[in-house]
């Protein structure tokens, strides 16, 4: 936060070792040895290569590869031609590094903290059921997934998460030309008072890119979705720091946050052009302007009551009687056939 060097850090910690703690004081003595403290914590991080064009990550099986198996780039920045670089050998630099933050030790932590452990389990034990939307907990999405998975709500330690990512420019000067993308992951069994305030949140991935990754975060957010997916079907051995016993931690992603054009990005479904309203889906109603050639929706009225003044009124509206319905209110399992279509195709 305050742009601190590495030696910066360092100078601090050896000036605190040498004039202020005792003889013999357990302290990191360099910020190398102080991340290695960290590291043991398991809150260190993973660095994957991805391809500059967002065609795919070396992670995995491909780890090892030195271009893209797409398009045949090379993996590593080129640098520019000089009788330096000709004869200097050092390290390879990638052309783009994505930054990995585990999930699994990060929800393991907030149960073996005394401080965060009883307060894991608010949604269970402590949420008053009176009809009043206090919490994600009184929303008819968190009912319903209960009703639908019993066995993981008789769970109370089971963790429900949100997902939240944007883009933001991280330099003083508007002029540069880049931006980064942080994927923050959000625990929703905490209390309402705790459960949005900053040191809560997960950062689970750092996505930098001198423009928007676009339709392409998908390629990115392959390492979370695969954890993601083993907190789901398998269970964490985790210990309790409250009842100090251990039980089997699964966790499931309900909801993602974002504005609307992160919508188009996260959610696979277009918010420009003709059918940009995701609830209205393929019913949305729009006409392109002749003159100024963009797109215009129009149609509201149909949401209005059928003998309501407004369907009727001509003059104040386009010239026309409104006469449609409302569109149709599409449910999980539609929208979620429409984006296995799109996966096959």
């Amino acid at each position: 936060m305050g742009r601190w060097s590495n030696e910066s850090f360092t100078m601090l910690l050896k000036m605190l070792e040498e004039e202020l703690l005792p003889d013999g004081a357990n302290l990191p003595n360099s910020y190398y040895e102080a991340k290695k403290v960290i590291r043991d914590l398991g809150f260190s991080y993973h660095k994957i290569d991805a391809y500059v064009n967002d065609c795919m990550l070396y992670w995995k099986e491909d780890n090892l590869l030195d271009s893209c198996k797409f398009c045949g780039a090379s993996r590593w920045k080129i640098e520019k031609p000089s009788w330096e670089a000709k004869n200097r050998k050092g390290k390879k630099i990638a052309s783009k590094t994505v930054r990995y933050f585990p999930l699994t030790p990060r929800l393991q932590r907030l149960f073996m903290s005394t401080k965060t452990s009883s307060l894991m389990t608010w949604n269970h034990d402590e949420r008053v059921d009176d009809g009043i939307m206090r919490h994600p907990t009184d929303s008819m999405e968190w009912k319903s997934f209960d009703e639908l998975r019993p066995s993981f709500a008789a769970e109370p330690h089971n963790v429900r998460l949100g997902l939240a990512s944007d883009g933001f420019q991280p330099f003083r000067s508007s002029k540069t030309s880049y931006s980064i993308w942080p994927v923050v992951l959000i625990p929703y069994n905490l209390p309402p008072w705790l459960g949005l305030k900053q040191e809560i949140f997960i950062v689970s991935m750092l996505i930098p890119s001198p423009d928007s990754p676009g339709d392409a975060i998908d390629i990115y957010l392959q390492p979370l979705i695969e954890e993601l997916k083993e907190l789901w079907e398998f269970c964490i051995e985790t210990f309790d720091a409250s009842t100090r016993q251990n039980f089997k931690l699964h966790a499931s992603l309900l909801w993602t946050i974002n504005d609307f054009l992160a919508y188009e990005n996260l959610s696979g479904w277009s918010t420009k052009g003709k059918l940009a309203c995701p609830c209205c889906n393929k019913d949305t109603y729009s006409i392109r302007l002749a003159n100024s050639k963009i797109q215009c929706f129009m149609g509201h009225r149909c949401y209005l009551p059928l003998n309501h003044k407004w369907r009727n009124d001509r003059a104040s509206f386009d010239g026309t009687k409104e006469k449609r319905l409302p569109p149709k209110m599409h449910s999980g399992v539609e929208i979620f056939n429409q984006v296995q279509d799109l996966e096959g195709l």
